[in-house]
Formats: structure tokens, sequence, C-alpha cells
């Protein structure tokens, strides 16, 4: 055995089957255990479980996959941010936050298409990547999430005001912690209850 500063490890003996066959059908299980554990990984890494929706990470991997199109074939993607300045921090493990997220998401989801993605940026900011659009259409994106937007703050006043940034991408060039810094910036420079849209 091997000690040092006060830690010992031990051996561990493992009994492992003398018939072949069990041996790789214990190696085969082992493996499909791992692919599942991987799988596992990747999901919880990208969403965040409580809300369903994707969080930051996913966000930032879905648009790296605009990217790697864009790079490709010459697609254009974007990204939508809507923030809540007025709203106070949501919490996911609270059931009655998880309501307003949940509402949240849904109405921005309900602005953009069903290949697009939908997700959670901090605790004031929603997100949407926005794959293959054609030029120019971010704008009614932008138009149509506000207006849904506009008509929950209308029916759940304790949301305040909103703000939305939005950004094309026209460049494979850029990385997508610099477009999702570009998003927000122009969410912050947009009046209440309206948007700011741009290009990269």
């Amino acid at each position: 055995p091997f000690s040092a500063r006060g830690l010992s490890s031990r051996h561990v003996q493992v009994d492992l089957p003398d018939d072949p066959a069990e041996l790789k059908r214990l190696l085969l299980e082992t493996r499909d255990e791992l692919e599942r554990l991987k799988l596992t990984l990747e999901v919880v890494g990208t969403t965040d479980l409580d809300a369903g929706i994707l969080n930051r990470t996913g966000i930032l991997e879905s648009l790296e996959r605009g990217r790697r199109w864009l790079s490709r074939r010459g697609d254009v993607y974007g990204l939508l941010v809507t923030r809540f300045p007025t709203l106070r921090p949501l919490d996911s493990t609270d059931p009655d936050d998880l309501e307003i997220i949940q509402h949240l998401a849904a109405t921005v989801g309900a602005g953009v298409r069903e290949v697009d993605e939908v997700g959670r940026i901090d605790e004031l900011t929603f997100a949407a990547t926005l794959q293959d659009l054609k030029p120019g259409t971010i704008t009614v994106v932008a138009n149509r999430v506000g207006e849904l937007m506009r008509k929950t703050v209308m029916s759940m006043p304790d949301i305040g005001h909103f703000r939305i940034g939005a950004v094309e991408v026209l460049n494979a060039g850029h990385t997508s912690g610099t477009i999702l810094q570009a998003a927000l910036r122009m969410a912050e420079q947009a009046a209440l209850d309206s948007h700011v849209i741009g290009q990269l």
C-alpha cells in the first residue's frame, strides 16, 4: 500500500467471471451504462432541468452550431435576448417562480419558429437562437416577440418591463460569447418595452 501525508490507498480486488462470454456481457453492459451517463451529463450540462429549457451553456452551444452551418453552407443565424430589468430575480427551484419562468419561455417560444431554440441566460434574461434566417427577417421575429411580451406584461403586471436585443450573424468568425455579449448590449440600449437590432 502507498501512503503520503496521511492518505493511503487500498487495493480493491474485483472478482471477474472466468467465462469469457460472461466477461464480454459485463463489458458491454458497462459500456452501455457509460453511454447513458455521458448522454445524461450532456443534457444536464446544457439544460435548466427545472424549467426544461436551455441554460446559458446550451444557448452558447446552439450558437456554435449556427456558426458551423454559416461557415459550411452560408446559413445566416441570430440571437434574440429578452431582459426584464424591473423583475426580481427568478429562481427555477421555487414553484411560483418556475411558473413565471415557464410562461416567459413559452412567450418567447411562441414568437419564434419550431427550429429555433429557447433558453435562459440568467435570472432576468431569456434567449432564442434563430437558425437559418433570411437576411433581414430578424426584425420580423423581434417585432413578433415584442408584441407577445407586451400582451404578457399587460396580463402579468408584476413582470414590469422588458427590453429586447437581437443580433443577425453574417460572419462565421464571431464567437458565441461575442454574439451573446452583443445581444445583451443591444437589450441594454433598447427603450423599455422595445428592441434594438444589429448585425455582426
